[in-house]
């Protein structure tokens, strides 16, 4: 037996956690008509089920056997909503909105989302699953999709926002700690474009063997805004499924909408994501330190019991405000905020940031070329790109400094700034790291358009150049 769903859940005086069965027996049986439906949709052919798609607004791409499932399971998610909306928009009641649910003394509701804080953990599933017993202190919401669905919560930057704090929020927040490398992961094509799950399993077992414990799902590597947001949730949901229970998740959620921003936000804390990154709007940007809080209190409503990082990258975003300002301005203002994911090479305000508030942030770093000096300035992790591939350098280099091997550690740098300047002349970009994943024996397929997979000479050429600066003895 699992818990599993906070809305499930409700405290009793003595503070033992009990099921509503009613509710439980109703979501069970959302689940299995939506199973016995998928089984349904399962046997009509691709055409069919794209043509449904095409009915219902959708834009699939081409369809065949390697993902028909996903395109299987967004017509059943899109039919179900669709049921929904209509049952809701005929029902007499439905222009009055149901109340807030009752707040129980000292538990920490949104006043956006109505939700209570994440209840300690009372887990009871199978050895090593991906919810095995481990210091994780919430209450996740399950893998399974639900029939109900979920509002995506109402965003204006007009009223002033209203992220509530509670003691629990705030000590689970303070509690969550990055240690060592987080891969910021690629996104797995097929050869038109589309989806690929299949290899995540090889590609998780690749990076786990590697030493890494820590993913950054759907960030830059991952060429999130070339994705939809119906993926990018699904690829979240695919991780979560697949990672050791020992691997930590922080799912990226930055859009170039407000809207969607939450609406990822909310999806990652309901599937179990340990964090949230958030990188600001791009072509509408943030002016100053004030807007970007602003918009972030909205994105926190979103997730009210997920640690947030603020994704700093000013080379792709062109936002550039002075992060020591934001986390100060950010203090008292979001309880959610854990720290940032710095990827700039301004290591002076690096290490203002990692020292700003008494040291109460966790400030990631994001240039691998660097990581060295970032130790120095106060850093104990980073997110990269080149830790998908180059995994095992990496830990050697954090060992040597740790243990004071600095001349080990610095051979360890300079091997990675040697592998980093071989990236940046094949591209250093998605189609590049892909390369370099694939000569390693994973193969993440192309890179989505407009970006392009090196050629097969390109891919020889890049083959040999590795070979002779030793990458495929020390990597």
């Amino acid at each position: 037996n699992r818990i599993s769903d906070l809305s499930l859940i409700r405290m009793s005086s003595s503070g033992s956690v009990k099921r509503s069965g009613r509710r439980g027996g109703k979501l069970k049986r959302a689940r299995e008509e939506q199973r016995k439906q998928e089984e349904d949709l399962d046997a009509l052919s691709c055409g069919e089920i794209r043509k449904r798609l095409l009915d219902l607004g959708e834009s699939p791409g081409p369809i065949d056997t390697s993902n028909k499932s996903i395109y299987v399971r967004q017509l059943v998610r899109k039919r179900l909503k669709h049921e929904t909306t209509e049952s809701s928009s005929t029902s007499p009641l439905s222009s009055h909105p149901s109340p807030p649910p009752p707040s129980h003394s000292g538990v920490f509701q949104s006043s956006v989302l109505g939700r209570s804080p994440p209840v300690k953990k009372v887990d009871f599933s199978p050895l090593g699953s991906r919810h095995s017993p481990v210091s994780t202190p919430t209450v996740r919401r399950p893998l399974q999709h639900s029939s109900v669905q979920k509002q995506v919560p109402r965003v204006s930057l007009a009223v002033k926002p209203s992220v509530l704090e509670s003691p629990s929020t705030r000590d689970s927040i303070a509690d969550f700690e990055v240690d060592g490398l987080v891969a910021a992961t690629l996104t797995p094509f097929n050869s038109d474009g589309e989806l690929n799950f299949s290899v995540l399993p090889q590609y998780c077992n690749h990076l786990w063997l590697s030493g890494v414990r820590n993913i950054f799902v759907n960030g830059t590597t991952g060429e999130s805004l070339s994705l939809t947001v119906e993926e990018r949730k699904l690829i979240l949901e695919e991780w979560i499924k697949i990672v050791p229970s020992k691997m930590n998740v922080i799912a990226h959620v930055g859009t170039e909408s407000l809207k969607n921003t939450c609406s990822l936000a909310m999806h990652a804390e309901d599937m179990g994501a340990h964090a949230i990154g958030v990188m600001p709007t791009t072509f509408f940007k943030p002016a100053t330190v004030e807007h970007l809080v602003l918009y972030l209190e909205k994105v926190a409503e979103s997730a009210p019991s997920t640690p947030m990082f603020y994704y700093h990258i000013p080379s792709m975003t062109g936002v550039n405000l002075s992060m020591e300002e934001f986390l100060s301005a950010a203090s008292d203002r979001l309880p959610t905020l854990r720290g940032l994911k710095f990827t700039d090479k301004n290591l002076f305000e690096f290490g203002r940031c990692v020292s700003s508030n008494g040291g109460r942030y966790q400030v990631i770093y994001g240039c691998d070329e660097q990581l060295l000096a970032a130790l120095s300035f106060g850093g104990t992790a980073a997110i990269g790109s080149t830790y998908n591939f180059a995994g095992r350098l990496y830990n050697r280099l954090l060992a040597s400094y740790h243990s004071g091997d600095m001349k080990k550690a610095l051979l360890e740098q300079r091997r990675s700034q040697d592998m980093i300047k071989l990236l940046f002349k094949y591209g250093g970009h998605a189609g590049a790291l892909k390369a370099f994943m694939k000569l390693q024996g994973v193969d993440v397929g192309p890179p989505r358009l407009p970006l392009l997979s090196l050629s097969l000479e390109a891919t020889r050429t890049l083959s040999s150049d590795l070979r002779v600066s030793g990458f495929f003895d020390w990597a």
